[in-house]
């Protein structure tokens, strides 16, 4: 039992000799996506319906934007980390 514990912790010491820093190992990226929808719930195509019909229509188009962001580690005994996430939708047009 001891020497499990003692590899563990000579594991742990030895991940925090190498690693490089909270500033100098982190890293950002920037997602982005363009969602485009459309749907079509018409029944009909008469006259009496057509007003009906184009109420049942959805178009949509956007654009998201995503921002991940992971820091490094503290150096020390606990190593201490940030990892944020930001999201962004924006709508471009509805189909009028």
């Amino acid at each position: 039992m001891h020497r499990t514990t003692l590899a563990i912790t000579l594991a742990a010491i030895a991940n925090q000799v190498t690693a490089a820093g909270f500033i100098e190992d982190s890293k950002a990226t920037l997602n982005l996506r363009n969602f485009y929808f459309n749907a079509d719930n018409r029944e009909s195509q008469d006259d009496v319906g057509l007003a009906a019909s184009r109420s049942s229509q959805a178009e949509e188009w956007g654009q998201g934007f995503q921002l991940n962001f992971v820091s490094g580690y503290t150096q020390g005994t606990v190593g201490f980390g940030v990892d944020a996430i930001g999201l962004v939708g924006v709508k471009l047009d509805s189909g009028g």
